[in-house]
């Protein structure tokens, strides 16, 4: 369980700085860290929750990674880790119409249709996100089952 969790904080850590989407019609490439850089995101105390616990999220798998490898119990982080981009994902589809009315796009998209959505940016996703949805499943994995195990 210890590799796993130090493989996939590492993953899902380096996520932060590998492109997530290339799309033609977004100009550079998109990553979190890009985003940081482009004053997308902004951390500072008015930012909202979401902006938190994504950031929050690529912290905690860091810290699950370097905790695992110091031999150090990392199954809390790891869940925590792994959890936040599903609290993102609920977030995001119980505000589909909202979010698409920020995101201003040229084109419908039915956010709230995912099937649709993955069918509009399959093509332009790179590894950064497999990176971090891969890293985060096994997080949520490890850390469920660390936790588990010890109950």
């Amino acid at each position: 369980m210890r590799a796993i969790i130090i493989l996939a904080g590492a993953a899902m850590a380096a996520s932060w700085v590998l492109t997530w989407l290339e799309a033609p019609f977004a100009g550079p490439e998109i990553s979190p860290m890009a985003l940081v850089e482009r004053g997308t995101i902004t951390l500072s105390s008015e930012a909202a929750w979401q902006t938190w616990v994504f950031v929050g999220g690529f912290a905690a798998a860091a810290l699950a990674a370097l905790l695992s490898i110091l031999g150090r119990g990392a199954g809390l982080l790891a869940l925590v880790a792994g959890a936040s981009p599903l609290v993102l994902l609920g977030d995001a589809v119980i505000r589909a119409d909202d979010l698409l009315g920020d995101l201003g796009l040229p084109f419908e998209v039915n956010l709230g249709d995912v099937a649709q959505s993955w069918e509009l940016l399959q093509d332009f996703i790179r590894l950064g996100f497999w990176a971090y949805v891969g890293g985060a499943l096994l997080l949520l994995v490890a850390g469920l089952s660390s936790v588990a195990a010890r109950r």
